[in-house]
């Protein structure tokens, strides 16, 4: 029973891989569920008993880049050997190395998912589940080690973070700059946001 278990969650895990390498390279309207069953050595039948369509499997494949970041972020704060400072840059450098090695459609499509145009709010709910416990940790750290101006409560950098993530995410008339825009600035708006945090 156990390495029947075993199997099916390996099973899962190739398939979630496979649709992550194809999904983010190709974007999601290129990319078939034949194709990504293949890469997975699956075949669809099984594919689907674990994800019923590709818009599904899609949605996963987010929600585990949504996890995954916030654990990249954890261990860097956790590092115990480099300054604050360090451990932002080293969080910006994760941020911008997995922003660049998604397409385009893939990103159109990821900012779709979280503000929930495709009727499902998985994606948000996520990243709302992780966000506090995680920007409470960097705060206090950042304050322990004088990085961060003891000025900027909790709740203020919340909002912050809110703000920033809603306007690329939430789609509005007044916001006039597309998904792809805003990746192509994303260097220069981390900067402005980890930064912005820092209080200088």
């Amino acid at each position: 029973m156990t390495n029947n278990l075993k199997r099916k969650k390996d099973k899962k895990q190739a398939i979630l891989d496979a649709a992550l390498k194809i999904l983010t390279t190709q974007g999601y309207k290129k990319a078939s569920v034949a194709e990504i069953a293949k890469e997975a050595n699956s075949s669809q039948v099984t594919l689907y008993k674990y994800f019923p369509s590709k818009i599904a499997l899609a949605r996963a494949v987010i929600i585990k880049q949504i996890v995954d970041g916030y654990k990249a972020s954890e261990d860097a704060l956790n590092s115990s050997n480099a300054t604050f400072a360090e451990k932002m840059e080293m969080m910006m450098s994760y941020g911008l190395n997995v922003s660049d090695s998604i397409s385009d459609d893939f990103v159109v499509f990821m900012y779709d998912e979280f503000s929930g145009k495709n009727g499902d709010d998985s994606v948000k709910k996520t990243y709302n589940e992780y966000k506090h416990g995680f920007w409470k940790r960097l705060l206090d750290q950042g304050r322990r080690e004088g990085a961060v101006s003891p000025d900027i409560t909790e709740e203020g950098a919340i909002i912050y973070l809110d703000m920033f993530v809603n306007y690329a995410m939430t789609p509005n008339p007044v916001n006039a700059h597309s998904a792809v825009e805003i990746k192509n600035h994303e260097k220069d708006l981390m900067h402005l946001f980890f930064y912005g945090i820092m209080g200088r």
